[in-house]
């Protein structure tokens, strides 16, 4: 290989990682956040409009064909050397232009999300790229309080990651900032604030360890005596947990009913007998490069400098346009496996949904199981059920006594109509509520009954007498 082939070779290798970065980040981008993506990739590169806009080139008036500010300033351009810097072009701005750029520029101003603010917090740190996608990939995953909505088992086989690697995951997001963010319940996320303060010898911290299932039915005479203290100490101890935060997540509150308008990009229906997903066209902006501006190119001999800089900039427009389409690609062809694995949930209900992960997508279509991730998370269908967040088809499942398998959804959704039917003044325990699942066909152990009663907030079966 020659010095020449040897010096390339790196230079071409961080290009190709540039360009898969760029595609990874468009489409990543959630539906609702499009529109702001094209916008400012239009503000930074003047050679793109939007498909059925008037060319910039007809808005010239007919008395004055010759005149053009743009000519003057990318004459200018010729005679230096260092990059061009589009502000100049503001005198040509039509008033589409400058919504545009008034967009962008209250943009700026825009609340930072909790996104970003853990990407600030990891710019720096020692972990390596898949250490930090997984960190970033955990946000997906909290509630609003900026807890995990499920354990980290269900999302290890949701996302196809192995469970150490996101138990190191979740270990880094809880030294991070807010205090609490990324804890797996309410408990940990206070114990997590109180250890961050070296509060770790304290009777409050010791009341969360060890009585918190007293503590969150106010049981102070009980803890009291467990820790042989005065109830006036128990009662000051839970004081100053309240003093806590339990929404480390609420200033970068994302829900789509307060953050965000939720915008379906498709539609998932029955056509003819078969399930269809339907893209959205009018979601993604369809952008084009300006005819004014390849005329310009043209007509600028002996200008390299604007040559060159009108050719990078139709290049780079060209990309992103390309990008765009592949994006629409990427999620029409997941979309469309998720309805093949999914077709009972679309035919039947909700409850029906089956176990899958992004390792069963990924596979069946030949793509990285972080690609898939990034496909689904913020992109939402139209459903006859609703509309649903693609992320949320995937799900862990459970065996059943005929060797099949049942989403964890499922499992939820069979608990919650065993405990609505039971008998209030005889509620059922938990090892009845295992028989009941059993005669379902679901095979649960009472500790995993205990575990989902409590994730869905129903209490055990003493306290639901009478109630």
């Amino acid at each position: 290989m020659s010095s020449n082939s040897l010096l390339q070779a790196p230079e071409l290798s961080q290009h190709l990682s540039l360009e898969l970065r760029q595609k990874l980040a468009v489409l990543q981008t959630p539906t609702h956040e499009l529109d702001l993506l094209v916008r400012q990739e239009m503000q930074q590169n003047p050679v793109l409009e939007l498909e059925g806009g008037i060319d910039a080139s007809l808005e010239s008036s007919a008395e004055d064909p010759i005149e053009d500010p743009w000519d003057e300033e990318l004459s200018k351009l010729a005679q230096r050397d260092e990059e061009w810097n589009p502000a100049p072009a503001r005198s040509l701005a039509t008033p589409e232009d400058e919504e545009r750029r008034q967009f962008v520029m209250e943009s700026l101003t825009k609340p930072v999300t909790l996104a970003e603010h853990v990407e600030g917090q990891l710019l720096g740190m020692r972990f390596d790229d898949e250490e930090k996608e997984d960190i970033l990939r955990l946000l997906g995953h909290l509630n609003d309080n900026g807890w995990l909505k499920k354990p980290l088992v269900e999302i290890a086989a949701e996302e196809g990651r192995p469970l150490e690697e996101l138990e190191f995951a979740q270990d880094m997001l809880l030294t991070l900032d807010p205090p609490g963010l990324g804890a797996g319940d309410l408990r940990q996320c206070l114990m997590v604030q109180l250890e961050r303060e070296k509060r770790t010898k304290t009777l409050e911290y010791h009341i969360l360890d060890e009585c918190f299932h007293l503590l969150s039915r106010r049981k102070f005479e009980d803890i009291a005596m467990h820790f042989d203290v005065e109830v006036d100490d128990v009662q000051d101890a839970a004081q100053r947990i309240t003093a806590l935060n339990p929404r480390p997540a609420k200033d970068f509150d994302e829900t789509p009913t307060i953050g965000f308008h939720v915008q379906p990009e498709m539609t998932i229906e029955k056509q003819s007998g078969q399930w269809t997903v339907t893209i959205h066209k009018e979601v993604t902006p369809s952008l084009r490069i300006s005819q004014f501006y390849k005329s310009m190119m043209a007509e600028a001999d002996g200008k390299k400098d604007v040559r060159d800089f009108i050719r990078d900039h139709i290049k780079r427009g060209r990309f992103f346009i390309d990008m765009l389409q592949q994006r629409q690609q990427t999620i029409q062809k997941v979309a469309e496996h998720i309805v093949a694995r999914q077709e009972d949930f679309f035919e039947i209900s909700p409850s029906s949904l089956k176990p899958m992960t992004m390792a069963d997508i990924a596979n069946e279509i030949g793509i990285h199981e972080s690609t898939v991730s990034r496909t689904v998370a913020g992109k939402f269908a139209n459903t006859p059920h609703g509309v649903f967040e693609l992320r949320s088809f995937f799900t862990s499942g459970m065996a059943t006594f005929s060797g099949e398998a049942v989403s964890g959804r499922t499992v939820e959704a069979a608990l919650k109509e065993i405990i609505q039917a039971e008998d209030r003044s005889q509620p059922l325990h938990d090892k009845e509520i295992v028989e009941r699942l059993a005669d379902r066909g679901i095979r649960m152990s009472r500790r995993t009954v205990v575990k989902y009663r409590d994730r869905l907030g129903i209490l055990p079966s003493s306290l639901r007498r009478g109630s």
